[in-house]
């Protein structure tokens, strides 16, 4: 029986550890004072811990092959399995899973009284400071405390939602024992623009189909709901484009964000409000537009276009018409930067996935070492798929050691 230490007591560290205790003795260091906080603010507290539709197309990643090993069909249904002998139940809307209680705290009991039953030893408020290499095995040394295991799974977290105690420390653990860091930026987070009309739109939110430009290149979309803030955009549409949009910003490339502000639409919008204009005569602009967008947005568009609400649509020059369509349909805001760790959600960039065996999620650059979650260069998008990689790649280690 050998010694495994786990760092980290979120999800996947929580899950790492059960499975290793099969056939180990496990220790289970935490630097917080209680495990699992940053699982408690997932899915605003409810636990988004699942989704119906893991693939490949909801991640970045530095290695799509290794991913795709990762959270194969199998593994899904194996640690969806495991989950559920957890006593995790699930209830089900639009393909998002929550335990049945809408609680977090709910997952998070779970898994720490599996923890309790199988006498795992959880040290808690023990900050690691290194992790050295020795003979076969490890020492894990905090300031004033060292460990001597024979294998590691480092579970630690990246640096979003610091608060939860995620300080970016495990990149140095990682990199002080051979692997690379890839540039890590905030993803599921709000994006920044520097435009004035911001504080005219401020607290709008609106369905919109999105698309993310990056040097005049379109290179991502999503639809859904967006929030309009005083200082750029927000919600889940724009969340799901962040992570390559930090990217990008960081690597001084020009970014650039095109709203439809109404995407339900099958015909264009010109076509659409003529025929609109048709059905509801003798309206003004605004009256026509009343009911389809809120006030705020609807004024702000209005003064883009620089035409008058009070105006009637038959009234406006050809070209007016074609440019109120045109901004409605394919407006247009530069991205000049994003809110900071403290709001992210989760990051992009991390421990090269391309260093990790799929299978075992052991380190291929030193043996022994496992590292898993949100600490690898792998984030998804809203809807649990972080939790969910999270779950699995804890699983495989535990499994794998």
């Amino acid at each position: 029986m050998s010694k495994v230490v786990v760092i980290g007591g979120g999800a996947s560290g929580l899950v790492a550890a059960i499975l290793a205790s099969n056939h180990h003795e496990v220790i289970l260091l935490e630097a917080n004072d209680r495990c699992g906080k940053k699982l408690l603010l997932t899915g605003n507290g409810k636990c988004n811990y699942w989704n119906s539709e893991i693939k490949i197309d909801h991640y970045q990643t530095d290695s799509i092959e290794n991913l795709s090993n990762i959270i194969s069909n199998a593994n899904q249904e194996e640690v969806f399995s495991f989950l559920g002998s957890m006593g995790i139940y699930p209830k089900i809307k639009n393909g998002y899973y929550y335990p049945y209680s809408n609680q977090a705290t709910s997952v998070r009991t779970l898994l720490l009284n599996e923890i309790e039953r199988r006498k795992i030893k959880v040290i808690y408020t023990f900050k690691v400071e290194s992790i050295l290499k020795r003979d076969n095995g490890f020492v894990v040394k905090s300031e004033n405390t060292e460990i001597i295991c024979d294998k590691v799974i480092l579970a630690a977290g990246s640096k979003a939602c610091p608060k939860t105690g995620s300080d970016g420390s495990s990149y140095d653990l990682a990199s002080s024992l051979g692997h690379h860091i890839h540039s890590i930026t905030p993803s599921l987070t709000p994006l920044k623009g520097s435009e004035s009309y911001f504080k005219e739109w401020n607290g709008v939110r609106c369905d919109s189909r999105i698309s993310l430009l990056v040097d005049n290149k379109k290179v991502l979309e999503e639809e859904g709901e967006i929030q309009l803030t005083d200082y750029g955009i927000s919600g889940i549409c724009t969340f799901n484009i962040s992570g390559l949009a930090t990217k990008n910003l960081e690597q001084k490339k020009k970014v650039m964000v095109r709203i439809n502000f109404l995407p339900f639409l099958s015909n264009s919008f010109y076509n659409w409000f003529n025929e609109r204009n048709q059905n509801i005569p003798n309206h003004t602009i605004e009256e026509l537009l009343e009911s389809i967008l809120p006030y705020k947005l609807m004024f702000v568009l209005l003064k883009k276009a620089n035409v008058n609400r009070e105006e009637k649509w038959n009234n406006l020059a050809e070209d007016e018409k074609r440019n109120l369509a045109n901004i409605i349909e394919n407006f247009e805001l530069e991205i000049t930067g994003y809110q900071s760790f403290d709001r992210a959600q989760v990051v992009t960039g991390g421990v090269a996935l391309a260093e990790i065996d799929p299978n075992t999620m052991e380190s291929l650059v030193m043996p022994n070492l496992y590292l898993v979650g949100e600490l690898l260069d792998v984030d998804g998008k809203c809807g649990g798929f972080n939790l969910t990689f999270a779950f699995i790649s804890g699983y495989l280690a535990g499994k794998g050691v």
